[in-house]
């Protein structure tokens, strides 16, 4: 496998802006997510640290969707919002929601906070992400190989 094919299969990053928000939105392999308690007995080295919410189960065709949302003026990462994320699969015309967990990467930390969660996502399909907060929303739209 080319380094090309591994990024292929690992997914996509997108940026949009809307109003008052920036967003970086990830389409990546499933990861495994933490609760704090978990975190503090397993030490793990990569994964999601949980801030609020729950975590959805890795399995086939599991892909892990993340929304970094910044404010525009501060340019700080938002833990006090309320996002939707929804995914339109365009080639299969599913619509997937996806539980807008609050989260950070265990080793990078705050500097990582964002919403998402795991959900189940064919290969070889386009989709549009769309992330709404509040009357703001953004789409970003790719392709999953």
């Amino acid at each position: 496998m080319s380094e090309q094919d591994v990024v292929a299969a690992a997914g996509w990053t997108r940026i949009a802006t809307s109003a008052s928000y920036f967003v970086v939105a990830n389409v990546l392999p499933g990861e495994q997510m933490f609760t704090r308690a978990q975190a503090d007995a397993q030490h793990p080295i990569e994964g999601e640290l949980i801030v609020s919410g729950a975590s959805s189960p890795l399995g086939a065709d599991v892909r892990h969707v993340e929304a970094h949302i910044y404010d525009r003026i501060t340019g700080l990462p938002l833990s006090d919002i309320a996002p939707s994320i929804e995914i339109l699969n365009r080639t299969t015309g599913e619509r997937i929601e996806v539980a807008p967990t609050l989260m950070q990467d265990v080793t990078l930390g705050t500097p990582d906070l964002h919403y998402g969660n795991n959900v189940r996502v064919t290969g070889d399909s386009d989709l549009t992400l769309t992330v709404t907060i509040g009357d703001e929303a953004v789409t970003l739209d790719g392709h999953l190989d």
